[in-house]
């Protein structure tokens, strides 16, 4: 019988696009620094807990492996071949020296919240890419991720925050300002006031009948939302439709979406530069 060659069909392709995946990774230490180090400790025995290492008796060495990541980081920082970029409730950024373009997002303490994050800042990027940075490696637990570095957008006499946000949405961005007499409660030059007009869309054409998160602002946003929602609809680009979808599945906050949370990605377009805003 003679052998058929499997050329064009969808797992031939997809085999394919792994390869040169795994092509493009080889040599990733370069690109992404130190992560052989981090790798490692998963293959050494530290206490799997506090309790464990009080038990063992063992004082001269990190109590979990969590602490001994971090002990890591920070020598890495003191000799100047780190930075720590940012801190939040669970978690720690870092930049390195030698590839500035990517961060280390690392999850404190082994605590279920903060690997939940690293966890969902991949999935948001897989899923959205058009609003998300780019995430890289991980370990398995998602105790680390690397990540795109991307610069956050900040309000400044510049303007670049407020044509970010109309490159990024601009039909619809066209469509508010046309409107923004209608009752609109808004300053339509402020970046952070279009950027909620254009969240609270986003989250209550959506959730359609269903609550939107709290918005702690002016109710009469909702109002001018739900008198122009049909119009909106029609306008809706990619990146809002995006937006839309990953509001709903990770139940962002609309008022979350603001300086600093956002930033700037590819072409001076906006995307949600970090996953801990969601609502648990």
């Amino acid at each position: 019988m003679k052998e058929t060659k499997v050329t064009n069909t969808v797992w031939h392709w997809r085999w394919k696009a792994h390869l040169q995946t795994l092509n493009e990774v080889k040599g990733e230490a370069k690109y992404f620094p130190y992560i052989e180090d981090l790798r490692a400790f998963d293959n050494r025995d530290y206490p799997k807990t506090v309790k464990d290492w009080i038990k063992a008796g063992e004082a001269g060495k990190p109590k979990t492996k969590y602490t001994a990541i971090k002990m890591f980081l920070i020598d890495l920082v003191e000799k100047g071949k780190a930075k720590k970029l940012g801190s939040g409730a669970f978690r720690t950024v870092y930049g390195f020296n030698e590839n500035p373009n990517v961060v280390l997002k690392y999850a404190r303490g082994g605590y279920d919240d903060a690997m939940r994050m690293n966890k969902e800042d991949f999935e948001i990027a897989r899923k959205y890419p058009t609003i998300s940075p780019r995430v890289y490696a991980h370990d398995d637990e998602w105790t680390w991720v690397y990540m795109d570095y991307v610069e956050p957008a900040v309000t400044d006499n510049d303007g670049r925050y407020y044509e970010a946000v109309r490159n990024t949405f601009p039909a619809i961005t066209k469509y508010i300002m046309a409107n923004v007499n209608d009752y609109l409660p808004i300053n339509p030059y402020d970046p952070d006031e279009l950027m909620l007009v254009l969240s609270t869309a986003a989250a209550k054409l959506s959730r359609k009948e269903r609550p939107s998160p709290r918005t702690h602002r002016s109710r009469g946003i909702e109002d001018w939302v739900n008198r122009h929602k049909e119009n909106l609809l029609k306008v809706a680009g990619p990146a809002f439709i995006q937006l839309s979808k990953a509001m709903v599945e990770y139940d962002i906050s609309p008022g979350e979406l603001r300086e600093a949370n956002v930033g700037y990605g590819k072409d001076n377009k906006l995307i949600i530069i970090d996953s801990s805003i969601f609502e648990d």
